[in-house]
């Protein structure tokens, strides 16, 4: 049975991030989790240890700043917090883990840093596992957005060390507000060249299916699948089939 591994946080630009892994594996590329945007490394529950085994990789998980037990926000999230996330920090955050090529797999939020780091960053990337990602701001995802805040922050977070009360906060109103209307990540995904696997739950109603749809047009080495009876997080849900799908995606990948 393969156990989560706590290793001490790691400095990146002189913050602190939280980070774990799972499986050995090594001399093959990892695969390093990118978390939704209310998340955090240790709320990916059982799933990094069933896909390293399952691939017989090692499999990191990290949180980004805000969030877990990495350093709190200083600097208040922007318009362009995402792409800031996944070609400044995420790079620096691969360097110092010696992830020299890796497969990203993401959700949500995570998807979209995934797709723009493969798309845009100077480091090799053998492939992109995008579940749920969000690929424009759209009225639906908007209102999820409202509706997210209206609820609260939940449970599983507030025991974290990171001050995610205020990074939800100003994740929740950066999305709600005008400077986000307008956000879309056409360009990036256009500049992918690893094979894609897009993952979206049927029934999700965070993301519409004009996400991966247009995904599709824009990616020339994608792979859809749509879960049946899912909705917004198949990696919970349909945690066995979407095991088994990475599985062969990342056997394809060689």
């Amino acid at each position: 049975m393969l156990r989560a591994q706590r290793m001490p946080s790691i400095r990146v630009n002189d913050s602190s991030y939280e980070y774990h892994w799972w499986g050995a594996g090594e001399g093959r590329a990892p695969i390093l989790l990118l978390h939704e945007a209310v998340g955090h490394a240790k709320g990916w529950g059982d799933f990094p240890r069933r896909l390293a085994e399952a691939t017989e990789r090692r499999v990191y998980a990290y949180s980004r700043l805000g969030w877990g037990e990495s350093e709190a926000l200083v600097t208040p999230l922007g318009p362009g917090y995402q792409e800031h996330e996944a070609l400044d920090i995420l790079p620096e955050l691969r360097s110092a883990l010696r992830l020299d090529s890796v497969i990203l797999l993401g959700f949500q939020e995570g998807a979209t840093m995934a797709l723009i780091h493969a798309g845009a960053a100077p480091m090799p990337v053998e492939g992109v596992v995008a579940i749920a990602p969000v690929l424009f701001a759209d009225d639906d995802l908007r209102a999820e957005v409202k509706r997210l805040y209206q609820r609260g922050l939940p449970d599983s977070l507030n025991s974290t060390t990171s001050d995610p009360d205020r990074t939800f906060a100003q994740w929740a109103a950066l999305w709600a507000g005008p400077s986000m209307r307008t956000w879309q990540m056409d360009d990036f995904a256009r500049g992918i060249t690893c094979p894609v696997l897009g993952v979206r739950g049927e029934h999700d109603t965070f993301t519409s299916p004009a996400h991966l749809e247009r995904l599709e047009r824009l990616v020339r080495r994608l792979e859809p699948m749509t879960l049946s009876g899912c909705r917004h997080a198949p990696q919970v849900e349909k945690q066995a089939a979407v095991v088994t799908a990475v599985s062969a995606f990342v056997r394809a990948l060689g």
